[in-house]
């Protein structure tokens, strides 16, 4: 209950007086009530899932905008391989989802994805998501909490601060009832789906790659690595956007607060791409478990990475995959984004970017 206060007590100070998180907080709680229930009678309805093996788990990290997300539901193209909707993730048992699965739809408008633009990010209840967001609505802590709020009321390297990110150091007991969770969930959705295999897209695991690799050795792990003068400033516009749709007010917050609030998410930023690099350099992430994949080469050949790619993951993709890849590099040789992100607007330049993160720009030649 009191992170629950003091999560509206940051609200209260910083967007004003709102009844709407009051009847998020209530919405949490039903949530917390039907995902408990539904998922101790999977265990009486639906046990062959316990007996699920984990084989070969893939997991897509990087920073966020770095094209994760296009990667994660490109490669669910292989037929081999299932991951989360949106509203599965909110309804991970399956008891739940085949109950409320035919009228989901009807609860598009108190879906979170709501609030994201569709420019920005297209999301709904029934696409593919990060499974951050699964964590979340169980825990309602992580990644998620602090960069939407706990930031505004924090300082960068604060000891509050860094039990978001310094993960690896997380006690035990708590990482291990995280990841028990997720498993429980992710087993669910290769019974309910009939695959053997899954494909996670998690920018917080770009922070626990080291346990990934001690938890699963047998784990695949796709590291997605784009020019962070493009990654961060996209980063921060989908962050506020999506708190300007919601409280109606972000360009009005107090500007010292506001100032405060860009530059830990900066910072963050800038403290994934240290930590995968920090790992990298320290060699403890097995060549047979990591394929570094440059954003830029994606989209110029898409083709050879796609082959590689699935090589990697040692999978035999269904026949229509590289039809689609075909037609997917067909596409990008004309495309050009429309989304041009002003940095000043967030209080930051080119030059402090890249002198920031020079080690990225020379790492992976970008």
């Amino acid at each position: 209950m009191m992170k629950y206060v003091n999560l509206y007590r940051i609200i209260l100070e910083t967007f004003g007086f709102k009844l709407r998180p009051l009847g998020t907080f209530g919405l949490l709680q039903l949530h917390r009530l039907i995902n408990g229930s539904t998922r101790a009678l999977d265990y009486l309805l639906y046990p062959g899932f316990r007996q699920i093996p984990i084989d070969r788990p893939v997991f897509i990290i990087g920073n966020p905008r770095g094209g994760t997300t296009f990667v994660h539901r490109f490669l669910l193209n292989t037929e081999q391989l299932c991951a989360f909707e949106l509203w599965e993730m909110l309804l991970p048992a399956i008891s739940a989802r085949k109950a409320f699965g035919r009228m989901i739809d009807r609860f598009a408008p108190l879906s979170p994805a709501r609030y994201h633009s569709s420019e920005a990010h297209e999301t709904s209840l029934r696409d593919v998501e990060t499974d951050d967001a699964m964590a979340f609505f169980h825990f309602v802590d992580g990644g998620f909490l602090w960069s939407y709020f706990l930031a505004w009321d924090d300082v960068w390297g604060s000891d509050k601060c860094m039990k978001f990110f310094d993960l690896e150091k997380e006690p035990e007991g708590k990482k291990d009832r995280w990841f028990r969770y997720l498993e429980g969930c992710w087993r669910r959705n290769m019974y309910f789906k009939k695959k053997s295999r899954f494909i996670v897209k998690s920018s917080i695991f770009t922070l626990r790659a080291e346990t990934l690799v001690k938890r699963y050795p047998d784990c695949k792990l796709i590291y997605v690595i784009r020019d962070p003068v493009e990654t961060i400033p996209s980063g921060m516009s989908l962050l506020t956007s999506v708190l300007e749709r919601s409280y109606d007010v972000f360009n009005a917050t107090d500007p010292e607060k506001r100032g405060r609030y860009l530059e830990n998410l900066y910072q963050a930023s800038c403290h994934m791409y240290r930590s995968f690099y920090d790992l990298k350099k320290r060699k403890v992430l097995p060549a047979e478990n990591l394929k570094i994949l440059s954003y830029p080469r994606l989209m110029t050949d898409f083709e050879e990475t796609m082959k590689e790619l699935v090589e990697f993951l040692e999978i035999i993709p269904d026949p229509s995959f590289f039809e689609k890849v075909e037609e997917q590099a067909k596409k990008q040789q004309n495309y050009k984004s429309s989304h041009a992100y002003s940095l000043e607007k967030w209080g930051l330049t080119k030059d402090r970017i890249r002198n920031d993160l020079a080690f990225v720009y020379q790492e992976y030649d970008l």
